[in-house]
């Protein structure tokens, strides 16, 4: 029997994260973007009401639970969530590294006074992995690495977990590394983009010139990289799909309110069909793309594959996201397009997950390619002629 309840504890983590967020997060959500303001203090913030809420129940404290973090801490400011997400989620991204790793990097990423930064994606390769020019070549007991790494969120951030090449005869996927690289290691640079939104968070080019570590940097075995960050590539994109249904839902539930209030042609805007339906649309795309999102960490949870799910929920969930904010911000008139409102905020943050994990095109690949690999699933394949 399916059963799409939350827990009575989930259900209270949620009411009361919500209203953390409303309060002490929305309040700062504009400022920090204005003056470029990483919100250190509203992510350590969530993070302590995470670990005190769940303390004495932490096998309760599941992916579940990381997605409702996501969701309502989006409401309040949707640059906050993915450093706040707690140990549930960070344990995913982190289970692969050596004891030695855990000791050293885990208690500052956990607390919120360090982030780790993800460097994969380069100039000629983005989504496809195969095409990483960045290399990493064996030197005494260490690596030396060379590379340029942009689009990197949390340029800011205390360690890199970058991604090369160390078997230069390998193909595609194989043969490619990952190590932790602190900020301070000499070679590194630093190159700040002036992005749209998101701007709360610094993102970037990072550069690397004879990047010298230790082998003890290395995470998991020489070659195994791809294999072991596609399985937390799930995760983190029904994490991306639920930040941005929170924060379409917030200003959903903004809309409604101002559609009770303002008055056109003699009546509530509510009162209008042209409102009130496209409304309950916007609202019917998230409820779809929010439960998509739930059942993808409900399949990790499970041990099961949930490939195709995960791209189905990052592809959807921030474009129907997307859709409902510019249908709120018309609903507001020239008001909704200023920037006293935040949802011309909560707009341009979306927009920008639209692209980052993976575009909506590869989301797309990834679920056509499981499709058509099904045996008997059609009598042909995609382009073949009758």
């Amino acid at each position: 029997m399916l059963d799409f309840r939350f827990t009575p504890a989930q259900d209270a983590y949620r009411r009361q994260l919500r209203e953390l967020a409303l309060k002490e997060l929305l309040p700062h959500y504009r400022r920090n973007d204005e003056e470029l303001r990483y919100p250190k203090e509203q992510i350590q913030r969530v993070i302590r009401f995470g670990n005190d809420y769940w303390r004495g129940r932490e096998d309760e404290w599941d992916l579940i639970a990381v997605g409702i973090n996501a969701e309502e801490v989006a409401r309040g400011d949707f640059n906050c969530v993915l450093p706040s997400l707690g140990a549930p989620y960070q344990t995913q991204l982190f289970a692969d590294f050596s004891e030695a790793q855990r000791e050293r990097w885990l208690p500052r990423l956990l607390s919120g006074e360090a982030m780790i930064a993800l460097g994969i994606t380069e100039p000629a390769a983005g989504s496809d992995m195969g095409r990483l020019q960045a290399r990493a070549v064996r030197r005494g007991d260490g690596w030396v690495i060379d590379g340029v790494k942009n689009s990197v969120s949390f340029l800011n951030a205390e360690v890199f977990y970058v991604f090369a090449r160390t078997d230069p005869a390998a193909s595609g996927w194989q043969g490619i590394s990952a190590f932790l690289v602190p900020r301070d290691t000499p070679g590194l640079s630093f190159e700040a983009v002036d992005d749209l939104g998101c701007r709360a968070v610094p993102r970037g080019v990072l550069r690397l010139d004879g990047v010298e570590v230790p082998d003890t940097a290395r995470v998991g075995e020489p070659g195994s990289a791809f294999l072991r960050i596609s399985r937390f590539f799930d995760v983190n994109r029904a994490v991306i799909g639920l930040k941005c249904v929170g924060a379409a839902q917030q200003s959903i539930d903004e809309t409604v309110a101002h559609a009770r209030r303002r008055v056109v042609f003699g009546a509530p805007m509510a009162a209008h069909q042209s409102v009130s339906f496209a409304l309950a649309e916007a609202e019917t795309h998230l409820e779809l793309a929010r439960w998509q999102c739930y059942r993808v960490l409900w399949l990790r949870q499970q041990g099961i594959p949930c490939q195709r799910e995960g791209a189905m929920a990052k592809w959807w969930a921030p474009r129907v996201a997307a859709e409902a904010l510019h249908k709120c911000l018309l609903l507001h008139g020239h008001y909704g397009y200023s920037r006293e409102l935040p949802i011309q905020q909560r707009l341009r943050d979306v927009i920008g997950w639209q692209i980052g994990d993976g575009s909506e095109e590869v989301m797309k690949l990834i679920v056509t390619r499981e499709l058509f690999a099904r045996d008997g699933a059609t009598q042909g394949t995609p382009g073949d002629a009758g």
